[in-house]
């Protein structure tokens, strides 16, 4: 599909009034969550360092926002961006009520269940083993489930991971930026129109609640932002198709694009369960903390996981133009990077709590 002048003009527009309209609703969700209760109290959760009362309206700014924008520019004409956005809304209505009562990991999990196989409804899943092109090929019966299979592991993933790299101000709406600004760059040159106006939006967004977001937080994204976030970028992921790449070069570019929040999630998993601890279980090693640990100010630490974001975002679209063999050198190179720094951050954590318990004595 052709992108005219008048599309152009148009995605600059909404891109242009999606910062306005979450500037614009996050104040009025923030006094809406403090009217209902959706407050995040110190101590509720062990990784969230906050000393003060914080509503939790991120969820609700963006699902308003989304709407105003829906309405504005007519998305509903848009059948895949309809398509994206009905699960989107059992994801946020799902985090809400965890936000607002709390909610057991089975639950939070059965939820994620519905609207994922909404998605999968739609015909929106991982294709990749089914296509001829990749280089491992399965009988089409074999093929088609075992995608369905990443596509469920992927979508739960990724939801949960952003979920869980919330955990300093500006950091999840920041790595959103990153994410939503490179899909909309690869969606563009892919020429996917819907995927376009929705990266853009949610590139718009994030820059809106980062403001409130920013040190010190008026608002947090909770768990209706956070995951309602991580769903829509990690199905963005699944619907985009680089048509004038192989699959060969392609099929590892959402990992590497979601690096960060794949990456946190894998650190506190392995520590956790060689600590015998529950992997669901909130706690204050994640890499922003230990990080901190280390001695890092905030800042610096949210930056660097942010710079870490853009750089393996970078090498995704390098990957996407070079051939398969260079590509896919590419991604082991990240993924030696990506285990070696599991291990450095697993034996400093290790060293600097042992250091603490000692001085402690």
């Amino acid at each position: 599909m052709a992108i005219t002048d008048q599309n152009y003009f148009d995605i600059a527009l909404l891109i242009l009034t999606s910062i306005i309209a979450s500037v614009i609703v996050t104040p009025l969700s923030v006094l809406l969550a403090k009217k209902l209760n959706i407050i995040d109290y110190p101590g509720r959760s062990s990784h969230h360092i906050h000393k003060n009362p914080t509503p939790r309206a991120g969820g609700i700014s963006i699902l308003i926002s989304i709407t105003i924008l829906f309405l504005l520019f007519s998305l509903w004409q848009e059948s895949e961006i309809i398509k994206l956005l009905i699960p989107s809304i059992i994801i946020f209505g799902f985090g809400l009520w965890d936000d607002r009562f709390g909610m057991d990991a089975p639950v939070k999990l059965l939820g994620q269940m519905i609207a994922i196989v909404i998605l999968i409804y739609f015909d929106i899943r991982v294709q990749f083993l089914e296509n001829q092109d990749f280089f491992i090929q399965f009988n089409s019966f074999s093929a088609y489930w075992i995608d369905i299979g990443i596509t469920v592991f992927w979508m739960v993933g990724i939801t949960n991971a952003f979920n869980m790299v919330d955990s300093m101000d500006s950091l999840a709406p920041g790595l959103a930026r990153i994410l939503s600004a490179f899909f909309f760059l690869i969606t563009l040159i892919s020429k996917q129109v819907p995927l376009i106006y929705l990266s853009g939006i949610i590139f718009g967004i994030s820059w809106g609640i980062n403001y409130f977001n920013a040190p010190p937080a008026k608002t947090f994204l909770g768990d209706s932002g956070a995951q309602l976030l991580g769903f829509l970028l990690a199905a963005i992921a699944i619907v985009y198709y680089p048509q004038s790449s192989s699959q060969q070069s392609s099929w590892f570019v959402p990992i590497l694009l979601f690096s960060v929040p794949i990456f946190d999630t894998t650190l506190v998993t392995i520590s956790r369960i060689r600590r015998g601890e529950p992997f669901y279980k909130a706690n204050q090693d994640h890499t922003y903390h230990r990080l901190i640990a280390f001695g890092w100010d905030s800042s610096r630490a949210v930056a660097s996981m942010h710079v870490y974001s853009l750089l393996s975002s970078l090498s995704a679209i390098i990957a996407l133009y070079i051939a398969p063999i260079f590509a896919n050198i590419i991604f082991s190179v990240w993924m030696f990077v990506f285990f070696g720094l599991i291990f450095f951050f697993e034996r400093k954590f290790q060293l600097v709590n042992t250091d603490s318990q000692n001085s402690a004595m």
